[in-house]
């Protein structure tokens, strides 16, 4: 018909997923299995009405939990209901996930969401993703040993970062403490500090020597990551702690931490020719305002942008209160009068 809008124009599909982290309480040791939510959120990036589909892929130990419109689709693959979403539009939705009592034991645990996009009329699809980590609490809860993992963030610059661990001994006596760290894959030990051997490409383990009663021993293990376990950030490791008294029994426990990349924030979503990986469709949840939906990738590179900043600005005012301090001093007079000229 004359004067009928002709079909969007190919290359305005765009689609962005975020998702947040599964993290546990310590109620956790104290089930069989736990509930909890992974919150997710998309947004139609592109120029035209688009059809969002949506797939999420759980590791070994969890199971969806009954989330409304979707559906096993084979190796911990899952996809969900449908939606149309105008250009710009956000919508978000909280997927239940059942993590079994035992599914500790195979940390470090890390997942993925995906997403693909099409539109009548426009060829091809666009599609993104984001993995999220699952976090343990330290544990199973033991008297006399605590452990704490800091977690990890690759800069833009991708150089190696650090895995710092903290290992406790609350009992009454010395023990020999011991820390194992665990890496996904893409993620590997980098020039390790004396005491510490690798044990598997994955596996790290460093000997703290002794831990005095009531006092604490840190170890900073370096490490690298490939351009692409960065992309796929937010990934998850773990660390075992042990120590060992003289007399008495070991304690030991273990815990998982975030790794973190902003090389995952600029990432662009891609256009494929076909949709790949687990797909499905996401029932709408609500539009969120125009300033939500920050993932944790994302307030991680704001932060690092932040503080460059801050430090540029720095640096220039204390030049300019330098260059003010020298100008307000003036010439400096001379040591001998100038004879009068005759």
């Amino acid at each position: 018909l004359a004067g009928a809008p002709g079909p969007p124009p190919a290359g305005q599909l765009g689609v962005r997923v975020t998702t947040e982290d599964l993290s546990l309480t310590p109620a956790y040791w104290n089930a069989d299995s736990t509930v909890t939510t992974l919150r997710v959120t998309v947004t139609n990036t592109g120029r035209a009405p688009e059809l969002i589909r949506l797939g999420y892929t759980l590791p070994a130990g969890l199971t969806d939990a009954g989330s409304t419109g979707c559906a096993p689709a084979g190796g911990g693959r899952y996809r969900c209901g449908g939606w149309t979403t105008a250009p710009g539009a956000r919508f978000s939705s909280s997927i239940r996930v059942r993590v079994d009592g035992t599914a500790w034991r195979s940390m470090p645990l890390s997942g993925s969401v995906g997403v693909t996009a099409t539109a009548p009329g426009v060829a091809g699809a666009a599609a993104d993703d984001e993995g999220f980590a699952v976090l343990f609490p330290p544990g199973p809860p033991v008297p006399g040993i605590s452990l704490r993992a800091d977690e990890v963030l690759f800069d833009i610059s991708g150089a190696p970062s650090v895995v710092t661990v903290r290992l406790g001994n609350t009992g009454r006596v010395d023990a020999a403490g011991r820390v194992e760290v665990i890496l996904p894959d893409g993620v590997t030990a980098s020039g390790p500090p004396a005491g510490c051997v690798p044990v598997s490409p994955t596996r790290t383990r460093c000997g703290l020597g002794t831990v005095p009663a009531g006092r604490t021993a840190t170890l900073r293990l370096p490490v690298t990551a490939t351009p692409a376990a960065q992309r796929q950030a937010p990934l998850a490791g773990a660390v075992v702690g042990r120590l060992d008294p003289r007399n008495g029994r070991s304690r030991q426990v273990q815990m998982s931490f975030r790794i973190n990349a902003a090389a995952a924030l600029s990432t662009p979503p891609v256009a494929t020719p076909a949709p790949t990986g687990s797909q499905g469709v996401l029932a709408a949840g609500g539009q969120a305002s125009g300033g939500r939906g920050l993932s944790s990738v994302q307030r991680t590179a704001v932060t690092l942008i932040t503080v460059s900043g801050l430090l540029v600005v720095l640096a220039l005012v204390l030049a300019t209160a330098s260059l003010r301090r020298r100008m307000a001093a003036g010439p400096t007079d001379p040591t001998t009068a100038p004879t009068a000229a005759e």
